[in-house]
């Protein structure tokens, strides 16, 4: 029979096999198989993180202690996988694999009404279990889902999962992300329906045409007020009223909210093929799914169709207002949440800029920013460490930006970071590190001479 560990029989027995389902350890080789190209792009990082963290060190030798070499992370990981049933031979391989990215359930977040029943172990509603199953290519791909895949008890597999779950992420076949608490009413599901046709539609025709340049730029602008008008001509209009209700249903998810979620989306590929989808409630309780390209379409296509907004929402503290507002309301809020949600890596791009994208997003352990920012901006190392307030996580990663030859931290004028103490006069420390709200100013800003910065505290920098 195929490995388990007692974690994996547990979980098997009590929780899976009523479902006709089996958590299965996979074996070295077969991790290596699946996590291939972020495994290998990380261990060609190897050299680049010794010397971060010794640049680390050298600056800050205590909070060097925090940190180390995402290669580690992945020499320990205990993949797990859910699977249809318990493979008969220890020799099984499993081909590929999907994710599932959702938010975990708690007392003060409602669900839809069609989110029931509530399969134990999962913590997930049971047709959306099913839909999942459904999304994947056959019944020997596996499913990975944090909740189960990872020993929520034991520290450290937590830990090493932490640090390997961009790699995961990345390595899936497909993103599956549940939307429990949407629930499309009847003009909204015909709605959204029509238009990711519509999408779909424009998807095809430019890759049969092979459309390209000003062609299919023109070709893109004109096709959905082509096929909107075709219904309003066949007396069909009526079914696309509901198309913003829709949209702002969907974008509105409590999904995107989450920083967990964030990092899941920004690590994933956004490829054409198998591009991360989306699952919600219609309005009967039947599974709908829609691409997360259709949906970022969408936010993109009725926003433009809106009055423009006015130039002082556009700048200064009007747009940093607009863009931090921790419960967005308007299709151009949500548009810009999505569009950070968005996979984009830019070589230029200071790290810094990833934790500024990851803070205006909730996170019930505070810690875990300081995990993702890592992993969204790319930078091979894990934190173990432990971290509770946003201020620290700013001046740490801010140093560790410094660490790995970027003076991006420096130079950007905004406000700095002011760190409560109960020693410190007027009980707060004022550090060196911005606190940025919109993002960086500049790109990366490479380190011209190395090894100018001697020491580092949250207080100070020592120049040599």
């Amino acid at each position: 029979m195929a490995t388990q560990d007692k974690y994996a029989r547990l979980k098997s027995d009590t929780v899976l096999a009523p479902l006709g389902q089996a958590l299965v350890n996979l074996s070295r080789a077969n991790t290596e198989q699946l996590l291939s190209d972020a495994s290998q792009l990380m261990r060609s990082r190897r050299t680049e993180a010794a010397a971060i963290l010794n640049r680390l060190k050298e600056m800050n030798a205590i909070v060097a202690t925090q940190f180390r070499p995402k290669q580690d992370a992945l020499s320990l990981l205990n993949l797990r996988m859910i699977c249809s049933q318990l493979p008969p031979s220890d020799n099984f391989s499993l081909p590929s694999f999907i994710v599932v990215s959702y938010c975990w359930h708690y007392p003060q977040w409602p669900l839809s009404r069609a989110a029931k029943p509530i399969a134990p172990g999962w913590d997930i509603s049971r047709p959306m279990i099913d839909a999942v199953m459904g999304v994947r290519e056959n019944d020997s791909e596996g499913v990975w889902l944090d909740k189960l895949c990872i020993n929520q008890a034991d520290p450290v597999d937590k830990e090493v999962h932490i640090g390997a779950m961009d790699m995961i992420y990345r390595s899936a076949r497909r993103v599956v992300i549940l939307l429990e608490d949407v629930q499309l009413n009847k003009d909204e599901e015909a709605a959204g329906l029509a238009y990711a046709a519509f999408y779909a539609d424009l998807n095809r025709i430019v890759k049969e045409r092979d459309l390209r340049g000003k062609e299919k730029s023109e070709f893109i602008d004109k096709w959905f007020p082509s096929q909107e008008k075709e219904y309003h001509d066949s007396g069909r209009g009526h079914e696309l009223a509901a198309i913003k209700s829709f949209a702002m249903n969907i974008l509105e998810a409590r999904w995107y909210s989450r920083a967990w979620c964030a990092h899941e989306s920004r690590v994933a590929p956004h490829k054409k093929v198998n591009n991360p989808l989306f699952l919600c409630f219609g309005h009967d309780g039947r599974v709908l799914s829609f691409e997360f390209r259709f949906v970022f379409y969408m936010s993109i296509y009725l926003q433009d169709k809106e009055t423009p907004l006015d130039d002082e929402d556009l700048v200064g503290n009007g747009l940093q207002m607009t863009l931090n507002d921790p419960e967005p309301k308007t299709l151009y809020q949500l548009r810009m949440r999505i569009q950070r949600l968005h996979a984009v890596y830019e070589p230029d791009t200071s790290a810094l800029q990833h934790l500024v994208n990851i803070l205006s997003f909730g996170c019930f352990l505070k810690g875990d920013l300081m995990s993702i920012a890592l992993n969204t901006s790319g930078i091979p190392l894990c934190f173990d460490g432990k971290l509770d307030a946003p201020d620290d996580i700013i001046w740490i990663f801010s140093l560790l930006v410094l660490a790995a030859g970027d003076l991006v931290p420096l130079i950007e004028g905004a406000f700095k970071v002011r760190i409560p103490d109960a020693t410190a006069p007027n009980g707060m420390v004022i550090s060196w590190a911005p606190r940025l709200t919109q993002g960086t100013l500049v790109n990366r800003l490479p380190e011209m001479s190395p090894g100018t910065i001697t020491a580092a505290a949250r207080e100070y920098i020592e120049l040599d």
